[in-house]
């Protein structure tokens, strides 16, 4: 399935089921089951209660009986994280980037929902979050979000209304709960090495594996032009949809030093997600959706 063949289906929720039913059969095996291992607190015992979790040796020195209190998971708690930033909409004529992030995090809510696994869809872009939802498992609440994405894959441009200021990632992934799932739609295309947006993703990176949550990186890029810088050979004006800064340049000019520098990036860019014990899944929005969406669930199973 690629998404310049699909990209005109005005009806995401329809084209995510079908992505779905397609060829996604399974993600996960929810890996908390009734009280975890991770003690939370004492509370006193109440008589008649069972005396499974009563903490012995505080009675053997107190002689007061406590029942020990675990962090109790019985679902996963899935957060995705879609970038909508301006260089996400690339091709400016024809989004694929952003269509793509729309279409995958579409797909996997409803994967999340119909395992009854609570999840929430969260917007950000250069200012921060800019929607932020709780998150929930039922059907109601994976309507809400696809009607979230809907105008994005729509490219619409309607205004988004947002009742609450921009928060920033790094904030963001202060409030997420420990050992959640993070799954991030993104091109990673955040700034000069010393930006404030730059070191605020790193910041949020570290700050999630703090909270033992399983973080993993969807890198959306556009392959043929935003690494090989495959265009025509003709002079061409080249703009950064996040300054708007313009230039004019002969491709053929400077074509292999472009590449050098973006595979450097990427290599870069893969090296800091595996030493924070990070999965990326690298994502050309020129290739079959499906296939990379099938080599993705392929490691997870592994795990």
């Amino acid at each position: 399935m690629l998404i310049e063949e699909v990209q005109h289906y005005s009806n995401l929720e329809l084209l995510a089921k079908k992505a779905k039913e397609g060829f996604i059969t399974g993600m996960h095996s929810s890996p908390f089951h009734g009280f975890s291992v991770e003690f939370a607190e004492h509370r006193p015992y109440n008589a008649g209660e069972s005396i499974r979790y009563l903490d012995w040796k505080l009675l053997a020195r107190t002689d007061k009986k406590y029942i020990k209190q675990f962090n109790e998971e019985t679902n996963l708690r899935a957060n995705l994280w879609v970038d909508i930033s301006r260089s996400m909409h690339y091709p400016s004529e024809n989004p694929l980037k952003l269509k793509f992030a729309c279409l995958a995090a579409a797909t996997f809510s409803l994967l999340f929902q119909q395992q009854k696994d609570a999840f929430s869809m969260n917007l950000f872009s250069e200012q921060g979050f800019i929607h932020r939802q709780p998150a929930k498992s039922t059907l109601s609440h994976w309507q809400q979000s696809i009607g979230l994405l809907q105008p994005y894959w729509d490219n619409s441009n309607r205004p988004f209304i947002n009742n609450h200021s921009p928060i920033a990632l790094d904030e963001m992934s202060m409030q997420v709960h420990r050992r959640s799932l993070v799954i991030l739609f993104s091109d990673l295309l955040f700034g000069e090495e010393d930006s404030v947006e730059f070191t605020n993703f790193w910041k949020s990176i570290a700050l999630l594996k703090f909270l033992k949550c399983e973080v993993m990186v969807f890198h959306i890029l556009h392959n043929p032009t935003e690494i090989d810088l495959m265009v025509d050979n003709k002079p061409t004006r080249f703009v950064d949809l996040e300054t708007g800064a313009a230039i004019k340049l002969q491709p053929e000019e400077i074509q292999n030093a472009f590449m050098l520098i973006q595979q450097q990036w990427l290599q870069q860019t893969k090296d800091k997600l595996a030493d924070l014990d990070v999965d990326y899944i690298p994502c050309d929005v020129s290739a079959p959706i499906d296939q990379v969406l099938k080599s993705f669930f392929a490691r997870r199973m592994k795990r």
